[in-house]
């Protein structure tokens, strides 16, 4: 008989969820040559105007600023077109007429009348130096701007000057300009060991937070390189990558396809094929617990000559790499990845196997996490997030805030928190409380920290398995900020941390289930009105409608298999639903409360209350699903009021 009860969804997705389609992360990180690499998933600077003009186009708008001008071919312009355009620092010293900007990882300090110039402390020579004109202090445009990672385009027809610098989101540090001013022959990434030769107009034009996902431009972007790297979570064989291999290439016109050997003698798989866009060759290594997918693309406008230069830059990909000789796009130290969160100029590192989770739209949070892909098990998390203080606030008070939520919405059999503690940060006085908690049969520890400097107040919240408690102290120990520029980041209100029943609420209405429901505002809404789900509890609220009635018979004999699972623990049988607990005399119907555990440590115990509501000639199913380190009598009575507010319209 189908089984139509939300019950049965629930179990069916957990008995998937550790399991993905095979060696599809094979496939995942493919060259998209319809995508906009200039302009998705990036911010564009831009500064546009003419020599002689006064008036200036900085990232769209218009600004009346002391007339630019050429001297010996050399464009001068205000240093606040620079501040402006880029967002970068401006330091005037008097002693000796100093400028000093700063941009992200780039220095450069430069004299008043001087052709020497300073680039991360790098003695160099200016063609033309830096005046005083009218009061206002002229620069030379484009050795700051190549030098910031930007490019520059003069129309000699017009006199138009572009400045342009794309600056990616989900990268955390700029990475537009590492090869552009590097002099070395190779580029590669010493933590994974790999490297390639480099040419003069080869530009890294991306590279992932966690560095494994590179890809160069070659030839102005008609050609790339890409550089992708994942866990060999199947335990494929180099046999099996080459099955796989001709299979995904087979879809396109296969040119060519084996095994070959780098240099060094690392072994590869190899598939060569044409699209209606160009060529492609892939290259697959096996190397240690990872896979590398090698991949070069290039467009059907290149001539034979460029496809065999391209093809010799592949052929460098090697697994060695020489320090001497070698751009190194890796920025690990001592095992652990510097993050700069230059906005709110705040620093701090994360172990190496971290991945930036920051995929809230929040600007003021910033998250990540380790985690497992083979069991899908998050065993490491870290959270930042800064907001405004306000009159009356104390970081003392802020944590109480956060234990009296916890007291009160977590369940003290799975989770318990220490008293409130004094430490300092960064040589910041700041309090903290620790966290013990069990998650799928692991131990973990974390720690809360509440400080506050110059007007914005800290939380920073750290969570490991046990045996990895270190990690905690060494995330915390690299922290380190300055102040935060209030005309930059502007004031961001702290919400409250709601730990009373008075949390507001509003009416959600499904009309194509044909239904309402009254569900708290913080919580979010998914699948048409239908899923309902809690952030920070993890509680989900899953609601089907189905075209008939079910007895309480009929109820038993549909989950009279999955109940027999040794899986599920069954905490209170079928039993009628209040009248009290129902928004109208009109509605009947039973519910189920049971807890879903696994012998193979798959997921977290979590608890799964089922209630079947008849209503006329219809019936619905809905699902509260509540992890059992949330099981407690508040969240069951937040559920309750859920359910009494369910209305059929």
């Amino acid at each position: 008989m189908k089984k139509i009860l939300a019950l049965f969804l629930v179990i069916f997705m957990i008995g998937t969820m550790s399991f993905t389609a095979f060696a599809d992360y094979l496939y995942d990180w493919q060259y998209d040559w319809d995508y906009d690499w200039h302009n998705g998933y990036t911010n564009r600077i831009e500064i546009t105007f003419r020599v002689g003009d006064s008036l200036l186009n900085i990232n769209g708008e218009y600004v009346e600023v002391e007339t630019p001008y050429v001297v010996d071919g050399v464009t001068l312009v205000p240093v606040r077109v620079i501040t402006e355009a880029f967002g970068a620092d401006v330091e005037w010293i008097d002693y000796g007429q100093w400028i000093v900007l700063t941009y992200r990882n780039v220095v450069i300090e430069m004299q008043i009348d001087s052709l020497h110039v300073y680039v991360n402390g790098q003695r160099q020579g200016l063609l033309f130096p830096p005046q005083l004109t009218n009061g206002a202090t002229m620069v030379p445009l484009r050795f700051i701007t190549e030098n910031f990672g930007a490019d520059v385009f003069w129309n000699h027809y017009t006199d138009d000057i572009t400045v342009t610098k794309d600056v990616f989101d989900d990268t955390l540090f700029d990475i537009e300009d590492v090869l552009r001013r590097s002099t070395m022959p190779m580029a590669g990434d010493s933590f994974f060991g790999w490297s390639l030769r480099r040419t003069v107009d080869m530009e890294l034009g991306f590279r992932s937070f966690d560095g494994r996902r590179n890809t160069f431009w070659l030839d102005g972007s008609h050609a790339t390189i890409q550089v992708n790297i994942s866990d060999n979570v199947d335990d494929l064989s180099l046999d099996i990558l080459q099955v796989l291999e001709f299979e995904h290439a087979r879809r396109f016109t296969v040119t060519g396809h084996g095994i070959g050997w780098t240099s060094s003698g690392a072994a590869y798989v190899y598939t060569r094929h044409r699209t209606n866009w160009g060529f492609v060759e892939r290259r697959v290594f096996l190397r240690d617990a990872h896979i590398v997918v090698v991949t070069l693309n290039m467009s059907w406008i290149e001539d034979s000559n460029e496809r065999d230069e391209h093809t010799a830059i592949l052929n460098t990909f090697d697994f060695v790499f020489n320090a001497y000789e070698t751009e190194d796009l890796s920025n690990v130290v001592d095992g652990m990845r510097p993050i700069e969160i230059y906005e709110f100029n705040i620093e701090f590192r994360v172990p190496v196997e971290w991945w930036d989770a920051g995929w809230s739209s929040r600007m003021n949070l910033f998250e990540f996490d380790d985690m497992s892909w083979e069991t899908m098990m998050e065993t490491g998390y870290m959270s930042l997030e800064i907001f405004s203080m306000q009159d009356g606030d104390s970081i003392e008070a802020w944590a109480n805030e956060y234990l009296m939520w916890s007291e009160r919405f977590v369940n003290p059999a799975a989770q318990t928190m220490s008293e409130i503690r004094h430490t300092q940060i960064n040589g910041v006085n700041a309090v903290y409380y620790r966290i013990n908690f069990t998650n799928r049969g692991q131990e973990f520890i974390g720690r809360r920290m509440f400080w506050a400097y110059e007007g914005y107040m800290y939380t920073l919240l750290v969570e490991v398995i046990a045996e990895n408690e270190i990690i905690i102290q060494a995330i915390i120990d690299s922290v380190s900020f300055e102040a935060i520029d209030y005309n930059e980041i502007e004031f961001i209100l702290r919400p409250p941390v709601y730990y009373d029943h008075n949390v507001p609420v509003a009416t959600v209405r499904n009309t194509i289930m044909g239904f309402s429901i009254d569900i708290p505002v913080r919580w979010s809404r998914m699948w048409m009105d239908s899923v309902f789900s809690d952030s920070r509890t993890g509680i989900d609220i899953q609601t089907s409608r189905h075209n008939r009635n079910f007895t309480l018979e009929e109820m038993k004999e549909l989950l009279e298999d999955a109940l027999e699972s040794n899986d599920i623990e069954i905490i209170q049988d079928f039993t009628p639903i209040p009248s009290s607990e129902l928004s109208s005399s009109e509605l009947s119907g039973y519910m189920i409360k049971v807890k879903m555990t696994s012998d193979m440590n798959l997921f977290d115990p979590f608890y799964i209350i089922e209630y079947m509501i008849n209503a006329g000639e219809r019936s619905y199913s809905i699902s509260a699903i509540i992890p059992e380190r949330f099981f407690t009598p508040a969240n069951l009575e937040t559920v309750q009021r859920i359910i009494r507010s369910f209305v059929v319209n």
